[in-house]
């Protein structure tokens, strides 16, 4: 469970190297940092059996003697090598194609790095230029033993486990620390630099000067920054630290696409680098690793030896933690990271990083230093563009200047040119639709993406043709331009055919270097539809970017982005997640899309990370953005305002709980499932008060105990006060929730109305036992009532103390309104009633809700007339209209309400009783609980019934008991919060471990085998268990499972209900699935629970396609027999092939050797040709 936990114990290289890099479900996770059991665990006298504790490894103590052992280590033995049995043999796959020669397709890009063929763009004269040489190599800096003896002292203190610096006291987020500019920190980066990890041929900006001195002490941090601003400087430094300290790195990314980019950028510069994803792993003994998140989590679930030797963890685009789907898997991540691992977090600029890193800090126990930027390196302007014909081809109007100040004039301006337009339009009856619908294989459908119109018109034509050529002349290219639907970003791309923004030179190296990549395909690969349509946009300088296009494909069109040669590239907002793919111009098709489930504007972050694309560093001094106004309209200022400058969305918690999570920490039995939500950023609010919420507590015990004891014969024995006293607690508790739904009946609804006396109570004006007139029922839940007042100055006072009763703390607030009610009822009886001022000269207007209601008299008055009433009321309230007279009517009002009064106290007039009540009720839950209410007051008012109320100290002896009550409750309340219980996702915990005791995945709080092989699966567990368990896959055939599993990793949507032929084998396992599916969905809705969650749909749309994959079918003919694009049906498949493995995994645990065998042949058919061609990325 630590880290002097014994490293593996080979029983062969092979399944050693299994282990030590992904782990496996039996080995026991590394302890998460600093829980609070973790914390006695490792500061117990008694050491482990291993040596001692960790801290003396961590604060590297002369104890540990790390100069001559190693921990967890004694004499170093090398293992026996046993050769593999013929029966556990298994199929790693660490290449994912068959093996090519690609030294041709590199040597080509290295021959694209060359000044001879890379496309160059001059700088402007007015522009800055940085002279960088990026492609030159960046020195890692080397050191000898003499050289560490020469060294100076080190400016920056070493980060010591444990140590936490605390802020001011009192401060809100006082585990993060905002660092500002300080010339000190430069003092302290020019003494470091000569030492660096890494040193770089321009100057660092101040925030990656900073992140570098952090790093060098040992210290985590939270990197905010603007696109292009050059977060990756702060990831390469914390690579080189553990190059240098002979550690290991991680950098996990959100996208795969993204890991591999990452791989190679770092491969080329750091060398020793490895990738590690679901359907790959090149280089995992490799000392950086890149990584999905999702990958680490399965490696710190399953004990990854990797853990013990890491040192930091790069988390890039953090902000996706926003993502509802996958958000969540951060945030487990961050959790279970050992103490000893220090973290970097880069994030696009969002407005609550500290907040964020003070969570981090927190459930950490140390500082994270948090560094933004304030502004872009390169500006942004941004545009509207309202150009139809070639008359208007340059209406391109400024509406935000490089500054950030919004352009009224060019606003107006672009308005009357579209107003102008409109008319011309209307005028001349133009405005058809029709064009070119292109052809080629990407004009595939793509589902449901949320577009717009099908296909572009004319119109569209027109303006795209007008724009590319304004933009051309003016030397903004080249241009990214954002559609939100993959079929319309095909779509523009074919209707712009007859554009060519290539020379003969480029087109040749483009033909070259897309020839090159190609030939790692096979036979008729080579000849899909997709890449002869993509192969002749790049020649014209045009591409398309989306999930639809081939992965390959997806890759040449960024490489040859990135070199200059594609000019325009349609593409959707998934690309600006990419790295190092600046424009010149980044153009937006609209500023609405369609989310799923509605269509809506763009919000400030989204916007700002694809227009973040815009403005190269060093080539550019501004970026443009153009926004294309389509519609009849343009949209309003503040709409533009909002979206282009509005602030970013802040980081917001995606937690939750899933089977996957609850059964891999169950397992484990030091980890608590409790521990993991606590420190959910859902709880950090919670989290952060923590603390405080401790000491709280400690005191009010220590106040309890010091509560003097009540030492009377009449009040104590038998507890009788306390009796007495609950007695009255549920009785006004049982009043105040009945008479609202009381209310709802009709009989006593109308009884209720405008000029009825009651009997009234209320803390919050003041009002006990007091006889009132209902003047009107304001609502559902609350009456306004008029009593009587002793003069004007106690109706001011009264007044002026409900206003500060009203800002008082809830809990205050329920504690005085209770206490109010009780003190009624033990001063005045249940019924009772308070006697009016004998001399009233004033009145209140008071709003009471209707659990304020002590009793219904039986007397009431006529036409009263409220809206009178309030209006002198509130004259009266005006200070100059104070001393007014009150008017004739009203003083008769009050001369009724003081009789009533005094009739109540003499029994002269009497209330409707419980029983009376009960009688006008339909409902029969209501006339149990009047039941219930007659018979505890009976019992109130029988003067026998509880003889502490005869005590004559009972006011003092009453007293002292509300005041052990209410410390009482404290402490409950305080106990109650610091539990587990009063977690926000405690009853979602609750309910999804019922339904895993139901299904028999775990027992007795334990995980069953059952349980255990659901560990094994990482998607859609509990059914892939079922089917398992239920031998729905042993009397398939391979390519029979392959359509099966494609149900679960299908994300296309075809739009409409998928249907078989009955009887097919389609049908069969599409019942066979819904079967399993439909009882689990029961199971689970008896608990308030669900089986899939978001992002795991079943669908059924791709079974037929894999189906004639898995069994040989050519790529080109499967496309011929669905609408859906490439690059989803091969997305479908990769995902196939790991759900396959987990499967595989699964077969093991069950000792079913059958099922083990017969997935490594499903796995073994898909995994062919064009769908696990080996990334460009990959083969450096």
């Amino acid at each position: 469970m630590s880290i002097n936990r014994a490293p593996f114990k080979q029983k062969s290289l092979h399944t050693s190297a299994l282990n030590s890099i992904k782990g496996s479900p039996g080995n026991v996770p590394f302890i998460p940092g600093f829980l609070e059991e973790i914390e006695e665990m490792m500061g117990n006298k008694e050491k482990s059996s291993n040596g001692g504790g960790e801290l003396k490894y961590l604060n590297f103590s002369d104890e540990a003697d790390l100069l001559n052992s190693v921990p967890t280590l004694g004499r170093i033995k090398i293992p026996e090598i046993v050769p593999l049995k013929k029966e556990e043999k298994e199929v790693v796959h660490t290449e994912v194609a068959k093996p090519v020669d690609t030294s041709d397709v590199f040597d080509f890009l290295n021959m694209l790095n060359s000044d001879e063929y890379t496309v160059v763009e001059k700088p402007k004269t007015s522009k800055k230029v940085e002279d960088i040489p990026i492609d030159k190599p960046i020195e890692i800096a080397e050191q000898d033993d003499n050289e560490i003896s020469n060294l100076p002292e080190i400016v920056t203190k070493p980060y010591i486990f444990g140590e936490v610096i605390s802020n001011k006291p009192g401060e809100k987020f006082e585990y993060a620390r905002k660092l500002e500019k300080s010339p000190g920190e430069e003092e302290e980066y020019q003494r470091l630099m000569p030492t660096m990890a890494r040193k770089y041929p321009f100057t660092l900006d101040y925030f990656q000067q900073s992140s570098v001195l952090c790093m060098e002490r040992g210290e985590s941090l939270f990197v905010a920054a603007h696109t292009s601003a050059g977060k990756t400087v702060v990831a390469e430094y914390a690579i080189a630290l553990c190059q240098a300290h002979k550690t290991r790195a991680v950098y996990t990314s959100p996208i795969k696409a993204l890991s591999n980019q990452k791989f190679r950028d770092f491969k080329q510069i750091f060398g020793d680098v490895g990738l590690v994803t679901g359907d790959i792993q090149l280089h995992p003994e490799a000392a950086c690793l890149i990584m999905t998140t999702e990958i680490l989590r399965s490696m710190l679930y399953n004990g990854s030896e990797v853990i013990r030797d890491l040192e930091w963890v790069v988390f890039d685009e953090v902000h996706y933690i926003n993502n509802e789907e996958r958000g969540h898997v951060w945030e487990e991540v961050l959790i279970m990271l050992p103490a000893h691992v220090k973290i970097v977090m880069l994030s696009a600029t969002v407005p609550n990083c500290v907040e964020f890193a003070d969570w981090v800090g927190r459930i950490k126990n140390r500082k994270i230093n948090v560094i933004s930027t304030d502004k872009r390196p390169v500006p942004l302007e941004h545009f509207l563009y309202t150009g139809q014909d070639g008359k208007t081809q340059r209406d391109l109007f400024k509406i935000i200047d490089r500054d950030g100040q919004f352009i009224l004039k060019g606003y107006n301006d672009a308005k009357d040119s579209k107003t102008k337009s409109n008319e011309k339009e209307k005028a001349g009856g133009s405005g058809g639709r029709g064009g070119s619908r292109g052809g080629g294989g990407m004009k595939r459908g793509g589902g449901n993406s949320g577009g717009g119109k099908n296909w572009p018109g004319k119109n569209d034509k027109n303006i795209y043709l007008n724009l590319i050529n304004f933009m051309k002349c003016a030397d903004q290219l080249p241009m990214v331009i954002f559609v939100f639907s993959r079929k319309r970003c095909d779509d523009n791309a074919q209707m712009l055919s007859s554009m060519n923004l290539t020379t003969e030179v480029e087109k040749q190296h483009v033909r070259t270097f897309f020839s090159q990549c190609i030939q790692r395909l096979k036979g008729s690969d080579k000849e899909l539809p997709q890449v002869l349509t993509m192969r002749e946009l790049c020649l014209r300088g045009f591409a398309v970017h989306h999930s639809g296009i081939l992965p390959i494909l997806k890759e040449v069109v960024e490489l040859l982005f990135q070199k200059g040669y594609v000019k325009i590239l349609f593409a959707t907002e998934t690309f600006a997640m990419g790295v190092n793919m600046p424009a010149r111009c980044v153009v937006f098709d609209s500023i609405t899309k369609h989310d799923g489930t509605e269509r809506r504007l763009l919000n400030p972050g989204e916007y700002t990370q694809m227009a973040g694309r815009a403005g190269r560093r060093g080539l550019d001094s501004t970026g443009t953005v153009v926004i294309i106004c389509k519609d009849s309209s343009i949209p309003l200022p503040d709409v533009l305002k909002n979206v282009i400058s509005g602030q970013a969305l802040r980081l917001e918690s995606k937690f939750r709980v899933t089977y996957s999570m609850i059964l891999n920490l169950l397992r484990v039995e030091q980890l608590k499932i409790e521990d993991m939500l606590q420190r959910s950023y859902v709880e950090s609010d919670s989290l952060r008060e923590s603390k405080e919420k401790k000491k709280a507590l400690c005191e009010m015990r220590r106040a309890l105990e010091e509560v003097e004891p009540i030492e009377c014969e009449t009040c104590t024995p038998n507890s009788q006060l306390r009796d007495y006293h609950d007695a009255v607690i549920a009785f006004v508790q049982k009043r105040a929730n009945i008479w609202p739904k009381l209310n709802d009946e009709n009989v006593i609804n109308k009884l209720l109305g405008s000029g009825r006396f009651l009997i009234v109570t209320s803390a919050h004006n003041q009002l006990q036992n007091e006889c009132a007139l209902l003047i009107k029922e304001l609502n559902n839940k609350s009456i306004q009532v008029l009593s009587v007042s002793k003069d004007s100055e106690e109706t001011t006072q009264k007044n002026l103390k409900a206003v500060k009763f009203s800002k008082l703390p809830k809990t205050d607030i329920n504690w005085l309104t209770e206490e109010n009610q009780i003190l009624g009822t033990t001063k005045y009886g249940t019924r009772g009633v308070a006697q009016c001022p004998q001399t009233a000269q004033s009145f209140r207007l008071s709003e009471i809700p209707l659990s304020g209601i002590v009793a219904v008299t039986k007397k009431s008055i006529k036409n009263v007339q409220s809206a009178e009433i309030l209006q002198e009321y509130n004259m009266l309230q005006i200070p100059r209209f104070r001393d007014r007279e009150i008017s004739e009517s009203i003083r008769k009002l009050m001369q009724q309400i003081t009789t009533v009064s005094q009739q109540l106290a003499s029994k002269e007039l009497e209330t409707y009783s419980w029983k009376e009540l009960r009688a006008m009720c339909q409902n029969l839950e209501l006339s149990f609980e009047t039941d219930w209410m007659e018979s505890i007051e009976s019992e109130l008012n029988l003067p026998k019934a509880f003889p502490a109320r005869h005590c004559t100290r009972f006011a003092d002896h009453f007293d002292l008991l509300r005041n052990s009550v209410r410390i009482e409750r404290k402490v409950k309340s305080l106990e109650y919060d610091l539990s587990s219980d009063a977690l926000r996702l405690s009853d979602e915990y609750q309910n999804r471990l019922k339904v895993l005791e139901s299904l028999g995945f775990v027992e007795k709080k334990m995980v069953s085998l059952k349980g255990r092989i659901g560990c094994e699966i990482h998607h859609q567990e509990l059914l892939i268990t079922e089917l398992i368990l239920d031998y729905k896959f042993h009397k398939r055939t391979p390519a029979e499972l392959a359509a099966l599993l494609s149900t679960l990793t299908c994300q296309y949507n075809c739009g409409k209900e998928v249907t078989f032929e009955p009887n097919s084998v389609f049908a069969e396992i599409c019942e066979s699935v819904k079967s399993v599916l439909t009882r689990l969905e029961s199971e689970a809705s008896k608990h308030r629970a669900h089986i899939s969650d978001v992002g795991c749909e079943i669908r059924f749309d791709l079974m037929e396609v894999v189906y004639e994959w898995a069994n040989g079918t050519p790529f080109y003919q499967i496309m011929e027999m669905t609408d859906c694009q490439e690059g989803l049906i091969v997305k479908c498949i990769q995902r196939l092939d790991e759900v396959c493995k987990d499967v595989r995994n699964a077969g093991r645990i069950v000792g079913d050797p059958a099922l083990v065998e017969k997935m490594e042949e499903v796995s073994a058919s898909i995994r062919r040709d064009i769908v696990f061609a080996a990334s460009l990325y990959t083969t450096v």
